[in-house]
């Protein structure tokens, strides 16, 4: 499972015919949503955010120290994942082996 922490940047990429989608009314809380690609193009309640760049600015975590779930920024919202769908569509921008400090392939 990977692991992300706060402050990094990441992408959001489809895995096989399943991608997330964002709420577009303001839900209590926004959380992402995992849905088909071709099942869910014309959903008035839900946009797609595949190729879209966000921020986690939170890490909510158990008492051993494991990640439940992120609080990212995309497009000015902040919308909720749990850890095992961010393990499935997030991809980190920056290697932390480059320390040039270059942002990765968008």
């Amino acid at each position: 499972m990977k692991i992300f922490n706060g402050g990094e940047l990441i992408k959001i990429e489809s895995a096989g015919n399943l991608t997330l989608y964002a709420p577009v009314s303001m839900s209590s809380p926004p959380t992402m949503r995992e849905m088909s690609i071709e099942g869910r193009t014309g959903s008035q309640s839900f946009k797609c955010i595949e190729g879209k760049a966000g921020l986690i600015v939170y890490v909510a975590k158990n008492r051993l120290d494991q990640p439940l779930g992120y609080r990212v920024l995309i497009e000015g919202r902040e919308l909720f994942c749990k850890a095992t769908v961010a393990d499935k569509y997030f991809k980190l921008v920056e290697d932390p082996e480059d320390e040039s400090r270059r942002s990765g392939t968008f």
